[in-house]
């Protein structure tokens, strides 16, 4: 069986769809299936082994002209202007990372059906891309997608922003929407990777899958002395958020591990900072865990046991992840304007001396590590072949 993996491609940082991408490709390899990866190389992309990557092209934010918006947008991502914008759906992340652009989508469906002539795949499976969406509807071909709760088009929408989709659908002869949220029901069968408790998701064709990544064990708290930090784009700036932490944990006995794109790799006495680290090894020596409350990084820090400080922003799937921890008594939330080294020391103190709070994180993170992971895939594709 050939399955074909396209992931949402952005100039921004955002970690979730590739890393998923990453999971879905490994496991289906021990399952003895060939699979191949249509991934755009952005800021996101890594190279993984042994696996044909088909050429995507990747999406200027706002439908921007390329030399415009290389210039200006890592800028605007560094400096915070990104984190000032309000989000109320996925339709506007969309929009904004230039995915719903006419050209962007006539040619990045082009080169994914391009992709498809020449490794015939027998599933497309869409990492909240849409053009992967629209060349298997064009093409025929099964479809799986992964989903969330609140980038459903029930859960939030933005009437408006579907101008350029409709054109090009119309021109394909598919059916027009309202919201470009409305592609992610054209799946045969969609993949949740979370749990009920956490993303209630009520539809016959979604699965829950929870975490794409293996069982593991817990560390001993004991062993422990670490705090991670990631805050990926669009919630506060890359230079705020380094002076921020720093201030809090500098000198402290925790060593501390922030990653991110826009700033220079620097070891300062306990503060490490790097454009990337390995979250499964770090996590795993981690008290605390301080992130934007992207879906990855939430279920990141259950399946480690972790509890997380949760910096939303003005990102509606952010700000709905973080209420739900906190409501779980398993993690806090930091507005950005309560955003200071007083604020996350305190509440790091709290969080990672208190017991309930572990346990809680560790209660949700066992669920999400048994609710079957890319095991439940597997079965629904067995299912139909």
């Amino acid at each position: 069986m050939k399955i074909f993996i396209v992931p949402m491609a952005a100039m921004a940082e955002t970690s979730g769809p590739v890393s998923r991408c990453r999971s879905l490709v490994k496991e289906f390899m021990k399952a003895g299936m060939e699979v191949a990866t249509c991934c755009a190389e952005d800021v996101n992309f890594r190279p993984l082994e042994g696996i044909r990557n088909y050429y995507l092209d990747v999406p200027m934010p706002m439908g921007l002209p390329a030399p415009i918006a290389k210039r200006v947008f890592p800028f605007a991502q560094k400096t915070g202007i990104t984190s000032r914008k309000r989000v109320d759906s996925f339709d506007q992340v969309l929009f904004m990372t230039g995915n719903l652009d006419y050209k962007y989508i006539n040619n990045s469906v082009s080169s994914i059906r391009k992709a498809i002539s020449e490794f015939h795949p027998d599933i497309i499976y869409s990492e909240f891309n849409i053009s992967a969406i629209i060349a298997a509807r064009i093409e025929e071909i099964t479809l799986y997608c992964t989903v969330s709760y609140p980038t459903q088009h029930e859960y939030a929408h933005k009437p408006g922003l579907a101008k350029d989709l409709n054109r090009y659908l119309k021109e394909t002869g598919l059916i027009p929407v309202e919201s470009a949220l409305q592609l992610f029901d054209l799946a045969d069968k969609s993949f949740c990777p979370s749990i009920p408790e956490l993303e209630p998701v009520k539809k016959d064709n979604v699965f829950f899958c929870g975490t794409l990544k293996g069982k593991r064990n817990y560390a001993h708290i004991g062993s422990r002395n670490s705090i991670v930090v990631y805050i990926g784009n669009g919630t506060i700036s890359a230079n705020n958020m380094k002076k921020v932490i720093t201030k809090a944990f500098s000198g402290s006995k925790y060593e501390v591990y922030i990653a991110s794109s826009y700033l220079e790799k620097e070891d300062s006495g306990n503060i490490h900072i790097a454009h990337r680290w390995n979250f499964e090894e770090l996590l795993e020596e981690a008290v605390l865990f301080i992130n934007h409350g992207g879906q990855n990084s939430v279920v990141d820090g259950l399946i480690h046991g972790v509890p997380q400080i949760v910096i939303p922003g003005n990102v509606f799937e952010r700000k709905y992840n973080a209420e739900c921890l906190e409501k779980k008594n398993a993690g806090a939330i930091v507005t950005t304007g309560k955003f200071s080294s007083d604020v996350i020391r305190s509440n790091a103190e709290r969080l990672i001396g208190s017991e309930e709070i572990r346990n809680n994180a560790c209660e949700l993170g066992a669920k999400l590590l048994y609710a079957g992971g890319v095991e439940t895939i597997m079965s629904e594709i067995s299912d139909n072949y």
